[in-house]
């Protein structure tokens, strides 16, 4: 190979021998925006102006940021997913945030993520991706989380002009042993109830918080003693919490005060008193920041994952394990608005109580009939306790 003599007078410009004479071609080097090497090289002119000329055009695009299209074949799902990631995370709540970090970590990458994004097809995802997770035996709502992020990500590479469209688009979702959910009946609805008074107070205090409010379970590990007004039967929803920690509602609408019963009042009233002993004992004080829901032991904040345990553990010691699964802690929003709903309540009070955004929304989510057939959708919800 002949040596390459790179011209004093035209960047980039480099000369070298052939049989049929002197030629000319250029070198360009470059770095895109995730920071990885490219180089852009063409030989074979006659003269060095030729070669400069051409050269300054294609400056002119990595300039002017038109080499996406040049670039995308080399682009991996996991380089495009980083910078992505990097462009939008500051618009993000934290929970949206560490959804996408979650299955991007566990589904995505592992599966997809050498891949380019050019030879990304809807077989491949299929086979990389969709296929071990049903092997794994994942649920639907799991494989369509990873889906809805992974289709959040390519559409961007479309924006992008990285790729002209969407080669997953339309891709089919399989049922892979979803548990449909279901609100209790009247009777199933007493039977609970019976059982949850034998609980704990701090079951009582959880789980009837949810079914007598339709409050989000978030809220619920939310509140804190500052929120409860026990004398005029309200609480104040102002805030969300979960393993992210404490932060502001899920929507302006949800920011809210709704009504609790006398009966409920009293649970919060013992509940309230058991924890400034406990803190007492601990040479602590109870303050009006202070978490509704903590520990006995380490007086800490508790955790969703304790509301799923009582509901699971009262199920079954009222002999409605057949629910479990069918019925969870959001499934209490269900029934709330349900039951409101089809006793007569004005679909815009039972709006307002869930913090929903217009009434529209709560009629396509929430409405549902009870299992059983003509079974007390003629009773308000709040003449059950």
């Amino acid at each position: 190979m002949s040596k390459l003599n790179y011209s004093k007078k035209y960047n980039s410009v480099f000369s070298y021998s052939t049989k049929g004479g002197m030629k000319y071609g250029y070198r360009l080097t470059y770095y895109d925006d995730l920071h990885k090497r490219h180089e852009r090289q063409k030989r074979g002119f006659t003269n060095p102006q030729s070669a400069y000329r051409e050269s300054l055009g294609v400056k002119v695009e990595i300039i002017n940021n038109e080499t996406n299209a040049l670039n995308a074949e080399s682009i991996t799902v996991k380089q495009w997913s980083k910078r992505f990631m990097e462009a939008n995370y500051t618009h993000w709540k934290i929970s949206t945030l560490k959804d996408y970090q979650s299955r991007l970590r566990q589904y995505i990458l592992p599966s997809l993520g050498d891949t380019s994004l050019k030879r990304l097809t809807k077989s491949k995802y299929q086979t990389l991706m969709l296929n071990p997770m049903i092997d794994q035996g994942l649920k639907r709502w799991t494989i369509r989380g990873a889906h809805k992020t992974l289709m959040t990500i390519i559409n961007a590479a479309v924006d992008e002009g990285l790729l002209t469209k969407n080669p997953l688009s339309r891709t089919p979702i399989p049922d892979t042993g979803h548990i449909e959910k279901r609100i209790m009946s009247k009777a199933e609805l007493q039977k609970f109830n019976y059982q949850l008074d034998q609980e704990s107070l701090t079951t009582q205090l959880m789980l009837y918080t949810l079914e007598q409010t339709g409050m989000r379970q978030g809220e619920l590990m939310g509140l804190q003693w500052q929120d409860i007004d026990l004398d005029n039967l309200k609480i104040h929803i102002k805030h969300t919490r979960d393993f992210n920690g404490l932060r502001t509602a899920k929507t302006p609408n949800s920011v809210r005060t709704v009504s609790i019963s006398t009966s409920l009042a009293k649970i919060y009233h013992n509940a309230y008193h058991e924890q400034l002993e406990l803190f007492f004992k601990h040479g602590l004080k109870v303050k009006p920041t202070t978490f509704v829901l903590t520990s006995k032991h380490r007086l800490l904040p508790l955790n969703n994952k304790y509301v799923s345990l009582k509901l699971r553990n009262t199920l079954e010691h009222a002999k409605l394990d057949y629910l479990i699964g069918h019925f969870t802690a959001h499934t209490f929003r269900h029934q709330y608005a349900s039951y409101l709903l089809n006793s007569g309540v004005a679909v815009s009070e039972v709006s307002a109580s869930l913090g929903h955004a217009s009434p529209e929304v709560t009629l396509s989510i929430y409405t549902e009939k009870t299992p059983m057939k003509k079974d007390n959708l003629a009773d308000k919800f709040n003449n059950l306790w």
